[in-house]
């Protein structure tokens, strides 16, 4: 029996095709481990009685860089998903929503904890003038960062388990 076209095995018979999708592999591979890792330092640098003021405020402007670059790493998904709120509404609006939710807090959280930074900018060099509205600012947005952040997890999860499960495949030497 011949199997159509609809059928056929792209990824053995179709170079191009293979070649694009190990490279939409690769990208998952990398957003899930550099995602995963934000996780982990987030919760980290929340963790203030743990870490302690000084590797707290360290971790903070950590994350502030990979924010810059975690949103570069998907300002792809950004523009699509602008475009696409006009179009859609339900379930795309409030993962729209959330996202920009998060990352306005997560922006003024780390802005503000530079602000009021105890330890990092006066090893820097940099003193600034107690601030109790940037102090406020830090602990409201934290706090919203702490509520938004499984909010956006659990919206991804999808994608997040399938990636998982992916990569415990190809780790196993299953067939993905």
């Amino acid at each position: 029996m011949n199997p159509g076209p609809a059928t056929r095995e792209s990824s053995v018979t179709d170079p191009p095709v293979a070649a694009a999708r190990r490279r939409v592999l690769a990208r998952s591979r990398i957003d899930f481990w550099f995602d995963a890792v934000l996780l982990v330092t987030f919760t980290l640098a929340y963790s203030l009685r743990f870490t302690g003021i000084a590797t707290h405020e360290w971790l903070g402007i950590g994350l502030g860089a990979a924010l810059l670059v975690h949103l570069t790493l998907h300002w792809d998904w950004v523009v699509r998903a602008t475009r696409r709120l006009l179009r859609r509404g339900g379930r795309e609006r409030f993962i729209w929503l959330v996202t920009l939710l998060l990352l306005v807090s997560m922006t003024l959280c780390i802005m503000s904890g530079i602000l009021i930074s105890q330890v990092a900018l006066p090893e820097l060099g940099i003193t600034l003038p107690a601030s109790s509205f940037w102090r406020d600012v830090h602990g409201t947005t934290a706090t919203l960062t702490l509520i938004l952040v499984p909010v956006h997890v659990a919206l991804d999860w999808r994608w997040i388990a399938g990636v998982a499960r992916r990569l415990a495949a190809r780790r196993s030497g299953e067939p993905r």
